[in-house]
C-alpha cells in the first residue's frame, strides 16, 4: 500500500491536522474496528470495483465497523478537534458517532470533489483539490469560538489531566455554556473529550510495542486505577486490552476475527 500525507497551509492547518491518501489497501480480513476518536474525519473511497463513496464520519465514542472485503483506495481530511465547524453547516454534535454521506451536506458539490480527487495522477494534486474544496466551502468564515480553541488547548497541554470546572473557570464561560459550544464545534462533551482524548493517548503509547506493562500505561495515562483503566478500554474500543494487541493493523484499526 502507497501512502501520502500533507499539512495544508495557513488558514486551513488551525483547522486540519493533515491530509492523507492510501492507494492499494488489500486487507487479509473481512472487517476492521476502527477506534473512537475525538475528532471528524471527511473520507473518499474507491473499490476495487470502481464504486466511489465519500461520507464525513464525526467525533467518535465508541469503535465502529470497516468493510475492508474488497482491496480499495482512499483519500481523506483528519480535522483537528473542533477543526471541521467552519465548513459543514450543521452542529458538530449531530455528527456524532455518525458516518453521513457527503453529498448530505455537500450536495452536488461532494460529487464535483470526488470526481476531481480520482481523475488526478499526483499525490500532490489531490492534496490541491482538497485545499480548494475547503477554502470553497468556508466562505472565508473561520469562526470558531475562542472558548473552545482555548478549552482544547488547556486540556490538550494537561493530557486531559485538568478538571473541566478548573478549565471552565480558565475560559471565562459557564460550564453549560461551554458544554453547548463544545456539542456545537467539537461533538462530544467537554468530559467526555477528555476521556477520548486520553484512550488515545494510550494508543499513541503502546503503538511501537509489543509486549505492554498495562498497569505501567494505565498510571502514565493519568487513570485512578486498573480497573479504572480497563472499564475505559472496553467501553471505547469495544474489547479489552489484550485483544486489541492480538489484532491491531494499525493504532486506531483492528482485525475482526472471522
Amino acid at each position: 500500500m502507497a501512502s501520502s500525507f500533507y499539512t495544508p497551509r495557513a488558514p486551513l492547518d488551525a483547522f486540519v491536522n493533515f491530509f492523507w491518501i492510501h492507494e492499494g489497501y488489500a486487507a487479509p480480513h473481512q472487517r476492521e474496528q476502527v477506534m473512537p476518536a475525538p475528532t471528524l474525519d471527511v473520507v473518499f473511497t474507491l473499490d476495487s470495483g470502481g464504486q466511489a463513496f465519500s461520507g464525513v464520519s464525526g467525533a467518535r465514542s465508541k469503535a465502529f465497523l470497516l468493510d475492508t472485503s474488497l482491496p480499495f483506495s482512499a483519500i481523506g481530511i483528519h480535522f483537528r478537534p473542533g477543526g471541521g465547524f467552519p465548513f459543514f453547516g450543521i452542529p458538530a454534535g449531530e455528527l456524532h458517532n455518525e458516518t453521513v454521506s457527503l453529498d448530505t451536506l455537500w450536495r452536488t458539490f461532494a460529487a464535483t470533489i470526488s470526481d476531481q480527487l480520482w481523475e488526478a495522477r499526483t499525490a500532490e494534486a489531490r492534496f490541491v483539490i482538497l485545499e480548494r474544496a475547503l477554502l470553497a466551502r468556508a466562505g472565508g468564515r473561520f469562526d470558531r469560538h475562542p472558548a473552545v480553541t482555548r478549552a482544547i488547548a488547556l486540556f490538550d497541554r494537561s493530557h486531559g489531566a485538568l478538571s473541566v470546572g478548573h478549565v471552565v473557570r480558565r475560559t471565562g464561560v459557564s460550564h453549560r455554556r461551554l458544554v453547548e459550544l463544545f456539542w456545537n464545534e467539537v461533538g462530544l462533551s467537554p468530559k467526555r473529550y477528555c476521556r477520548v482524548r486520553r484512550f488515545n493517548d494510550v494508543l499513541r503509547r503502546i503503538e511501537p510495542l509489543g509486549d505492554v506493562d498495562w498497569t505501567d500505561v494505565a498510571h502514565v495515562c493519568g487513570y485512578f486505577d486498573q480497573a479504572h483503566f480497563n472499564h475505559d478500554f472496553r467501553a471505547f474500543a469495544g474489547l479489552n486490552p489484550s485483544e486489541y494487541l492480538r489484532h491491531r493493523v494499525a493504532r486506531n484499526h483492528v482485525a475482526v476475527p472471522e
